[in-house]
């Protein structure tokens, strides 16, 4: 995984086909890029071709899943050989699945025994559309909770803007059923499906919607508010990204003597294309933190007498291959920053967040972040299908590692934002910035 043959680009995130050589702080690894739609599901010709999901066909894909885990994947003080006893308390739901998701659910329930962000298991559909910038759905971001999906971004054109459904609405039911995650939203290309939503007040209404092609590529703005202040939005740091569009935006965004850097529901991306941005944000060699790999973990306990207690934050400090900044054509913004983060706001978004905190004291409104900082890559699986794991864990430039650990903001903002009425985080954002 170390050395640097070949430049391209590492995964920090959120939530894309062939393995690829990465780098990041001074080192390569290898990943993909980083983006999966929020309900992937291709049909029609652009679907995989699927095979028919026998017994000994999910064994095959099983033993190479395993094979994953235990050998590839890597988070520090984290039992990874644990994952036939987490597996084997999922056997009867995998023995009876029939459908791709069924098993990929399955599967996924004896990862999540883990604990950690950035592992998970894709059905060949999934899998394919990671690539693509259009996908079949309703077009919702959406994070699991108690009480089903909560809405954290609706897709602009999608079924589900057309319907009038809102971000920060719960997803309490799918066809009368509890939605465990956001595949139960997965089906072909002008099926129906009913939902119950319920919003913030407690309120619930029922409607009905059909899955239908979308994109998932939303344009970053810069929104000037008044003469001395601009809004940069970031949708994702992976598909959609474009290097091009936001040097434009940091360019204009100098002439401001304010900068609300808006990271909600930001589920992360690439490394390179965050890198990018902290060059116009922080000066040239700025300190962003540390990545930490397998080899320097082992590196470490040998260097210690064999502790293999595997503490990140211990790790990093002697880990000399810090990830920086570098210089870039634009100069960095010389005005004030604030940064708004969510829930959905995760990975690279987080690293985002910190580093801006840590070296320009920006300020941090909205509410708490994921807290899922770890970088993945994916790796194909028999019949289509693939996984995405953990290969790098990363302490902020203060010691401070992020997986786990959502970003409490400087300034929380409990009130969703209305259409037609001024955006209340960005509001408190501003006044935090200039001290009103």
């Amino acid at each position: 995984m170390l050395g640097l043959m070949r430049q391209s680009a590492f995964r920090v995130g959120l939530l894309l086909p062939a393995m690829f050589l990465a780098l990041a702080t001074g080192r390569a690894q290898t990943s993909p890029p980083n983006t999966l739609p929020n309900n992937p599901f291709v049909t029609g010709p652009e679907a995989p071709k699927t095979e028919p999901l026998t017994k000994e066909r999910k064994e095959e894909i099983l033993s190479e899943l395993g094979n994953v885990v235990l050998k590839q994947a890597f988070v520090p003080g984290v039992n990874l050989s644990k994952w036939p006893e987490f597996l084997e308390k999922q056997r009867e739901d995998i023995d009876k699945a029939e459908k791709d998701t069924d098993f990929a659910r399955a599967v996924n329930r004896a990862l999540s025994q883990f604990g950690v962000s950035h592992i998970r298991f894709l059905p060949p559909r999934a899998a394919q559309s990671r690539v693509r910038t259009s996908t079949i759905g309703i077009g919702v971001g959406t994070r699991p909770d108690k009480d089903g999906l909560t809405i954290m971004s609706v897709f602009p054109k999608s079924p589900a803007e057309v319907a009038g459904i809102k971000q920060g609405e719960t997803i309490v039911s799918v066809d009368g059923k509890l939605p465990e995650a956001s595949d139960a939203l997965l089906g072909d290309e002008g099926t129906e499906m009913t939902l119950k939503l319920r919003d913030k007040d407690g309120k619930e209404r029922e409607l009905k919607i059909k899955r239908e092609r979308y994109s998932t590529v939303r344009e970053d703005t810069l929104t000037w508010m008044g003469d001395d202040t601009a809004v940069l939005k970031i949708h994702s740091f992976s598909r959609g990204y474009s290097r091009e569009n936001i040097a434009k935006l940091m360019s204009e965004a100098g002439k401001a003597k304010y900068l609300v850097l808006d990271l909600r529901s930001n589920g992360g991306g690439l490394i390179n294309n965050l890198q990018h941005l902290l060059n116009m944000l922080l000066p040239d060699q700025t300190v962003v933190g540390t990545f930490i790999n397998r080899s320097e973990a082992a590196q470490y306990a040998e260097n210690h007498a064999g502790d293999q207690s595997a503490d990140p934050i211990a790790i990093a400090k002697e880990v000399k291959d810090q990830f920086k900044t570098r210089h870039m054509p634009v100069d960095p913004f010389v005005g004030k920053i604030a940064v708004l983060v969510n829930r959905g706001s995760a990975s690279a978004s987080e690293i985002c967040a910190m580093a801006l905190r840590e070296n320009l004291g920006a300020p941090i409104v909205g509410a708490q972040s994921a807290g899922a900082v770890l970088a993945s890559m994916f790796r194909r699986l028999p019949y289509g299908f693939e996984v995405q794991f953990p290969v790098s864990d990363y302490v902020s430039k203060n010691g401070v590692r992020l997986e786990k650990t959502p970003i409490v903001p400087d300034v929380e903002v409990t009130e969703k934002a209305e259409e037609g009425k001024p955006d209340p985080a960005i509001e408190k954002a501003i006044a935090k910035l200039k001290g009103v």
